[in-house]
């Protein structure tokens, strides 16, 4: 049970098998969240008692006029905001590689804490900060630490609504208890070194991050409150320390109103998420220092000085040194040394200036991030250097100058280019704790896959990332803590237009731009995400260029419409320095291309976010890519993004990735797996989409000149290195199996400069008669050639190792030409190789050899192939329409626009009995069939081919004939005929409302007739569902069914979320009985007897009994028959297979519009290893182009295997295949995703059978967004194309494959396999 305390009590919240699939995050550390750590159960009842923590004893700590819900309340008490940088107390100290934990001055105070907890608002124990106070019956929460991973509360995730009801600045939460506000109350005791309390040294309590807001006390005094969860708070606790132990107390709020401004894409997490420590400084010190260095060599520096109570009259110079920096550290040669004058302004404050022109410095850039080390010193008492030391404070610096000149972004002069992926911090195991080794991760798999920048989204980031980022390269978006998207956008709604809010607006982006000013892989500001636009971000905006003029600034919302298009380009407002749209299609960026390239005023495009990789993504990146190689004035973009933000846990004993609504009750806000959404998964394994960014993005591109003579075009695409670091070579591959390989010449490509290459060492043409590893010295006549180019790093450099790939490119070479080779013939058939027919009411089989084919009269599907007695058959091979719904797919309602092909292969009628040729005369049997496909209209015709070779399946799709009656469960418009508009539905709460627009991809409407499965046509009469899209946001998509009210008369339509096969009207045709017609007029008629029809009446939806006679009739707008996902077959194979080996594209999965990053070649592995689990389950594992895929039976087995390769005898295009241990079933979901009954891929469990698929089509993932835009057209399976094609179904044994050439004994077998002659057209 979870335990939550409402009202002075301990309320049973009910059994998480009924409510929720994990419950309350009520486990320890090493614990997942499946199991009950019944001791944190217990402790919270114990500490929840009214003898413990009662009414009485629990009080809101004294609460200056109502701070914690106060929007203008941004801090009190704090220090002021200054870089990020740690004062050493010597040299030495500064220029060791051990870090701030070395020094004498620093104290650690992570580590576990003294907790207590509390549901409600501001709830702590009274005076629990208090050193006196007895908090022996607390827990303890681990700092850094989230409080919902330990055992306290649970996860709630959100994208754009609030998790609280919208009424700034004031916070009820959205559940089913409004008071539910999380208050955490922490306590440590802890000693300081002796020498801190002497008086000489100044003392600072510094906390990394909390959220979302807190207050501090030492020792009962309290130090101040302060706002964001993602910046340091830092207060000067000297005057309230003691010797010996001392006790600081915080109190922590979930939301406080500083939370209107977190509404980030993220988990609402709580708690302190960074570390936390004291530190000294002397009494004259530092306090900020700000550091610029420019590509002209020229060094700034600027410091301002605490005096403290010292009356020193002189004050000595501060003593700068520059160091390079090299792989090991510091270098111990200066670059420069140089001194900066000090002056006092007052009695407490001094500043320090200084300019020094280095020479020959190493510029910085992501590509060859050569960093400086600035060593400052600050002289003890006096005016001499040698004195001795106050302190020494240590600065990376790279020299780098970022401008935006004639419409371009430029860093050192040069054009940038963008390959980018926006970030969030997260860790599967500790949520928004992030550690040093999983950012060095991160930074390691962007760099090894081609990525040279991050967007710090949406939030400033640990300072750590930023000094690994200044380390090993990579440009940064820092982006200022501030989203309100759950407010919305318009100027009347957005906080970025109240003046309320304008200090907490300020104050946010100042302290970051003052944090983190000294980053030179800090390139641009952002003011914020998705937060609308006004009078406090052109503040912000104008603060910044008057603080940084060094850097430029970014907002996506800097727009004069408040919501961005696809397709279109907005109006751009003046608050932003670059255009960085979101989700724009690639016709989007086409256009702009093609409008601005050759101005020199327009702003340079870069996307903030692109590419959405939710799920099985990012299809069509190529086509991103592809126009911005095209137009300079497009510079790139950050895909969306980075990491799965699951969440480590178990279900049912299986370790599974947990996401929105998987905790917490049923009232739990959630937007469910909208937080899955990245490249890597939540361990920071690749997701397939990672190879397709690398390798569509590689800085070094490659292009055939003349193949046949070994000339390519080789390409540098980085902005500044050339391509001396890496070594090039060659590979020829026959049927995929390397059979010559060399290197290139070494070649010196300047940045941007492109060469043309020979590869002299190619062997000559033709290659069978010159490639002696091809057994005998001679090509096969069919044997398929592959010429691949590669680039790998010579050397390790940085956290690149040597050897790493970094570009590549793969071309099908002509091939040698064949000798012609005769076709089977029944003259060369052998008599004990005719086939050997026998036929009964229920089946046909068919004998020939040791293989023997069954196929069922009734259905005309294969049902057995059996070789040797072995049945190698599970289920019959059955025609396949249906892919698994991915998120697009979900996104853009394609579950139930396409409905009718989810059930259509089950739904097949033969439309002609079973036609056998027995094929004694030509050693081929021939079985014939004709397939109506459901109530579609669309036909298969398939023959079956019985031979020696094996089972030849052929196959041709013809889609029915357009203009056929609308159908039940496809997507209709619904024009009202009184005004002539298209009705778009949507849902202000829970009322149905018209808007007004044309046909487009927002306008859904389900029309489903009760008792009829989908695709039936509609008829007058029937009783019907209405469901539509409603409530569309990037992370709803909630199909809600539409009923009229309960009362009499006139009453707002509501959308009830009731299922599709619960009918609320009846269907009339205005022109009377028969099959409703696309444009036909229609009327919706209240099945409940009231005579009411659906109707629009001043701009409502409505159900209405009144003479409104026009306004209840629609026209019935068919959306057009959309073709299915795909078109092919599946099977099951019997228990035994283990293996695959194939030739085609891989190691990876392969899509139609994500096919880039797969080269052509032979590849192997277990089959169970084929299956790629997804977060969420969904269609995964294809393998496009393949020429055969072997399926292995465990050694021992008289079958090795089956063979399934794609026959040349109807076409020559290859085939996709797929293979899983898991039934397709199970990867898939129902119309409303949130009832997939396997939901997340950990949970998958493994069979014994083998299901295994042959595509000839398979419509593309897309990848513009994941809330409504298809494929692109050319990914798409027209509506009206026909296919043919043809697979052969080969059993082997294993002396068949037996061979001195493994490699190539499949090959051969599949090359073995009968050309038989075309037959007439099938169908015909």
């Amino acid at each position: 049970l979870k335990c939550l305390w409402f009202n002075n009590r301990v309320r049973c919240a009910q059994d998480v098998s009924g409510s929720s699939r994990f419950g309350l995050a009520g486990c320890g550390s090493g614990s997942m969240f499946g199991c009950w750590n019944v001791k944190a159960v217990q402790q919270a009842v114990e500490v929840l008692k009214d003898d413990v923590v009662s009414r009485s004893s629990l009080g809101a700590a004294e609460d200056r006029d109502g701070e914690w819900f106060d929007s203008t309340a941004v801090g009190r008490g704090r220090e002021a905001a200054r870089a990020s940088f740690f004062a050493y107390e010597s040299g030495e100290r500064a220029t060791s590689i051990a870090g701030p934990r070395s020094s004498s001055r620093f104290v650690d105070l992570n580590g576990r804490w003294k907790f207590a907890w509390s549901p409600l608002s501001c709830k702590v124990p009274v005076g629990f900060q208090e050193p006196s106070f007895n908090d022996a019956a607390w827990g303890e929460m681990p700092v850094p630490g989230n409080w919902e991973l330990n055992g306290h509360g649970f996860p709630i995730y959100k994208n754009i609504k609030y998790c609280f009801e919208k009424n700034p600045p004031f916070i009820k939460y959205a559940g089913a208890d409004p008071e539910y506000n999380p208050t955490g109350a922490y306590r440590r005791i802890f000693e300081l070194p002796p020498q801190w309390l002497e008086g000489k040294l100044e003392v600072f309590f510094h906390i990394g991050a909390v959220c979302c807001g807190c207050k501090v006390w030492i020792n009962g005094a309290e130090l101040g409150f302060s706002t964001d969860s993602k910046l340091p708070t830092e207060f000067n606790i000297t005057t309230h320390l003691r010797k010996g132990k001392n006790v600081i107390a915080m109190q922590v709020l979930c939301w406080s109103a500083g939370a209107y401004l977190e509404d980030q894409d993220m988990w609402w997490f709580a708690g302190i998420t960074r570390d936390v420590y004291a530190y000294a400084r002397p009494k004259r010190h530092i306090r900020d220092i700000q550091v610029r260095a420019g590509a002209d060599g020229m060094l700034q520096i600027d410091a301002e000085l605490s005096l403290g109570d010292l009356r020193e009259p002189v004050l000595g110079p501060l003593v700068c040194e520059l160091f390079p920096r090299g792989q090991e550290g510091i270098v111990a040669q200066r670059a420069c040394s140089f001194q900066a004058l000090v002056t006092a302004r007052t009695d407490k404050v001094a500043v320090a200036s200084a300019s020094f022109q280095c020479s020959g410095v190493r510029l910085w850039n992501a590509e060859e991030p050569n960093l400086y080390t600035l060593i400052v010193t600050l002289p003890a008492e006096g005016s001499a250097v040698d004195r001795g030391v106050a302190e020494v404070v240590r600065v990376s610096v790279g020299f780098r100058t970022v401008e935006l000149r004639q419409g371009r972004v430029l860093l050192n002069g040069q054009e940038l280019t963008i390959r980018g992926v926006n970030r969030h911090e997260h860790d599967a195991q500790t949520g928004h704790v992030v550690g040093r080794e999983a950012m060095l991760q991160d930074i390691k798999l962007m760099k090894a896959h081609n990525f040279n920048a991050v967007r710090c989204s949406h939030y400033p980031n640990d300072p750590m990332w930023y000094e690994l980022c200044d380390e090993h390269g990579l440009y940064l978006v820092a982006e200022a803590n501030i989203e309100s998207h759950g407010m919305g956008f318009q100027l009347d709604e957005t906080l970025a237009g109240k003046e309320e809010w304008r200090e907490a607006h300020l104050a946010r982006m100042q302290r970051h731009v003052e944090r983190d000013k000294n980053h030179p892989s800090i390139l641009f500001w952002s003011l914020a995400n998705e937060a609308g636009n006004g009078v406090n971000m052109y503040a912000t905006y104008m603060w910044i260029k008057h603080r940084d003029p060094t850097r430029l600034v970014q907002y996506e919302n800097a727009r004069r419409d408040p919501g961005w298009k696809t397709n279109d380009i907005e109006r751009i407002d003046s608050n932003t320095d670059v255009y960085c749209p979101m989700y724009p299609s690639q016709a989007k960026l086409a256009k702009y291309g093609e409008l601005y390239e050759g101005s020199t005023s327009a702003l340079p495009l870069i996307m903030c976010e692109y590419a959405h990789s939710m799920g099985n993504s990012v299809g069509g990146f190529k086509e991103y890519w592809d126009v911005i190689n095209k137009y300079h004035v497009l510079q790139g973009g950050y895909i969306w993004d980075w990491i799965d933000q699951g969440i480590a846990t178990t279900v049912n004993g299986k370790d599974v990735w947990a996401y929105g609504g998987d905790f917490g009750g049923p009232d739990t806000p959630s937007d469910g797996n909208f937080c899955i959404n990245g490249l890597v998964q939540p361990d920071r394994t690749p997701n397939p989409a990672l190879h397709e960014a690398k390798k569509v993005m590689q800085p070094v591109a490659f292009e055939a000149v003349d193949l046949r003579n070994g000339r390519i075009r080789v390409l540098n695409r980085y902005n500044f290195r050339s391509l001396a670091h890496l070594a090039f070579s060659w590979s020829l591959t026959a049927d995929g199996v390397e059979v010559a390989q060399g290197a290139l010449h070494f070649f010196n490509i300047a940045a941007g400069a492109a060469a043309d290459v020979e590869i002299t060492s190619l062997p000559a043409r033709p290659f069978g008669a010159n490639l002696p590893l091809i057994a005998g010295g001679q090509a096969p006549d069919f044997c398929e050639y592959h010429l691949l180019v590669a680039a790998r790093w010579r050397e390790a450099h940085g956290c690149i190792p040597g050897g790493h790939e970094e570009a590549w490119e793969q071309w099908p070479l002509e091939r040698d030409q064949p000798q012609v080779r005769a076709l089977s013939t029944a003259s060369s058939a052998k008599a004990d190789e005719a086939p050997r027919v026998t036929k009964s009411a229920a089946s046909v089989l068919v004998a020939i050899g040791q293989m023997l084919v069954t196929v069922d009269r009734l259905s005309g599907l294969l049902t057995s192939l059996k070789l040797g007695g072995q049945e190698m058959m599970a289920g019959p091979l059955q025609p396949n329409f249906w892919r698994p719904t991915t998120n697009n797919d979900y996104g853009a309602c394609l579950q139930t626009d396409l409905a009718c092909w989810r059930e259509a292969s089950r739904n097949m009628a033969l439309l002609q009995e079973l036609e056998v040729e027995p094929g004694s005369a030509t050693g081929v049997a021939q079985l014939k069939v004709v397939l109506g496909i459901g109530m579609t209209g669309s036909q298969l015709a398939v023959r079956y081919e019985v031979s020696t070779g094996g089972v030849r399946v052929c196959a041709k799709w013809q889609p029915a004939t357009p203009g056929m009656a609308a159908e039940s469960g496809n997507v209709a418009f619904l024009m009202c005929k009184a005004t002539a508009t298209n009705l778009d539905v949507g849902v202000p709460g829970e009322v149905v409302r018209a808007r007004w627009k044309d046909n487009g991809a927002w306008q859904h409407i389900v029309v489903t007739a009760e008792g009829f499965p989908a695709g039936s046509p509609l008829r007058h009469g029937y009783r019907v569902a209405l469901q539509a899209t409603t409530g569309q946001t990037e992370a709803e998509m909630l199909i809600r069914g539409l009923i009229p009210g309960l009362l009499v008369g006139r009453v707002p339509v509501e959308a009830s979320g009731l299922p599709a096969d619960k009918a609320a009207w009846t269907i009339l045709r205005v022109l009377g009985h028969g099959e409703v017609q696309p444009n036909d007029e229609v009327i919706f008629e209240a099945i409940d007897g009231s005579g009411r029809c659906l109707a629009v009446v001043d701009g409502a939806v409505v159900a209405t009994d009144g003479p409104h006679h026009h306004s209840k009739i629609f026209v019935f707008q068919v959306s057009g028959h959309m073709a299915p996902p795909r078109i092919g077959f599946r099977g099951t194979l019997t228990k035994g297979f283990t293996h695959v080996e194939w030739f085609g594209r891989g190691p990876h999965e392969s899509y139609v519009d994500r096919y880039e990053s797969a080269r052509i070649a032979r590849f192997e592995g277990e089959i169970l290893d084929q299956t790629f689990k997804y977060v969420r389950p969904q269609e995964n594992g294809n393998k496009l182009d393949t020429r055969w895929m072997a399926l292995k039976c465990q050694s021992g087995a008289p079958c090795a295997g089956l063979l399934v390769a794609s026959s040349a005898g109807v076409t020559d295009a290859c085939l996709s295949m797929q293979c899983h241990r898991y039934p397709l079933e199970d990867f898939d979901g129902p119309a409303i995703k949130t009832q997939q009954r396997i939901s997340h891929g950990g949970e998958l469990r493994a069979r014994d059978e083998t299901d295994f698929c042959v595509d000839v089509a398979q419509m593309g993932l897309g990848g513009i967004n994941s809330w409504g835009e298809k494929p692109l057209p050319q990914h798409m399976i027209a509506h009206d194309q026909s296919f043919e094609w043809a697979f052969w179904l080969r059993p082997f044994t294993t002396e068949e494959t037996r061979s001195d050439r493994p490699a190539l004994a499949l090959a051969a077998l599949a090359r073995s396999l009968p050309r038989l002659p075309p037959s007439p057209a099938i169908g015909a």
